[in-house]
């Protein structure tokens, strides 16, 4: 049995594109546009309310991050905080809210923004504001106790605030293959894989494989979060695993074809190719992909 649905999260929140004081602000709006006019269902979140994201995070941190005030907490993101981008990082941690609802309605669905791994509960990292994906979890968590979720990660950086995050939650495991000699320092998950710069193609797939079948033989989960950057290309500017076109395609079969039976959410997460054309066209590739449009 194969996943397929055309159930896509987006808002034009999401679009930063003349914000270019930050790296690839532009890419969602760019996907939306390689997407929106194939068939898919189209739904439009709104902001994260302030007490589900009590849920994950510290009260302190929320009043520097909603308050859009540049600290301690909030200035380890590495880019510059406004009401704007606060609007848009809430409306996208909702979105990955929305479309774990769908997936579990339908088998899978995409957030067209999310993945925002580095967050923790009481700071900013790498770009991330908002765990967005252990949100989505606890809050489905309060009508759903014991659900147990897997987290597959393959941004080409560890998901280190995910692994804080999740540690010691026995219906939650992580699974992250990495650049290992890239940022961030990393945080011990359930799972992790530490890849050579410059891997390829071949031996990236049969890792993946390999790494796969030991996910399988160690958890079963009831919804799959798919973490699916694609900074992981050759002619990214923040990672140097050097996958093609095509290799990333496999990658996203191999995910795809990985226990069909369970939902799965699909999570943009990173990607910085030098050309931001390719970045979005690669994130819909994934999307495609994972939704059952092309083989």
């Amino acid at each position: 049995m194969r996943r397929k649905s055309y159930e896509l999260v987006y808002s034009p929140v999401y679009d930063l594109s003349d914000c270019t004081d930050i790296l690839a602000a532009g890419k969602y709006r760019m996907l939306y546009d390689e997407l929106k006019h194939e068939r898919w269902h189209w739904h439009e979140p709104q902001p994260v309310a302030e007490d589900v994201l009590h849920l994950v995070h510290s009260r302190s941190y929320l009043r520097d991050f909603l308050a859009a005030k540049v600290t301690p907490r909030t200035e380890r993101a590495e880019i510059p905080l406004s009401a704007r981008l606060v609007q848009a990082v809430r409306t996208a941690t909702q979105g990955t809210i929305l479309a774990a609802e769908l997936a579990l309605r339908h088998g899978v669905a995409s957030n067209l923004s999310g993945g925002f791994h580095h967050a923790f509960a009481d700071h900013a990292e790498g770009f991330c504001f908002l765990n967005d994906i252990v949100v989505a979890i606890r809050y489905l968590r309060q009508n759903r106790p014991g659900l147990k979720v897997a987290v597959i990660d393959l941004d080409v950086h560890q998901g280190n605030g995910t692994a804080h995050l999740l540690r010691g939650d026995d219906n939650a495991y992580t699974f992250s293959m990495h650049e290992k000699d890239n940022y961030p320092p990393k945080e011990k998950g359930d799972q992790d894989v530490d890849l050579p710069s410059f891997i390829g193609d071949k031996e990236y797939l049969r890792i993946l494989d390999e790494n796969l079948e030991i996910l399988k033989k160690r958890f079963f989960p009831d919804l799959i979060f798919y973490v699916a950057g694609v900074d992981v290309y050759r002619d990214d500017m923040l990672g140097n695993l050097g996958l093609s076109f095509e290799g990333i395609a496999e990658r996203d079969r191999r995910i795809r074809d990985f226990l069909p039976e369970v939902p799965m959410v699909v999570l943009p997460a990173g990607g910085y190719a030098r050309n931001m054309r390719e970045t979005a066209q690669l994130h819909a590739q994934t999307i495609r992909i994972l939704h059952g449009r092309i083989d």
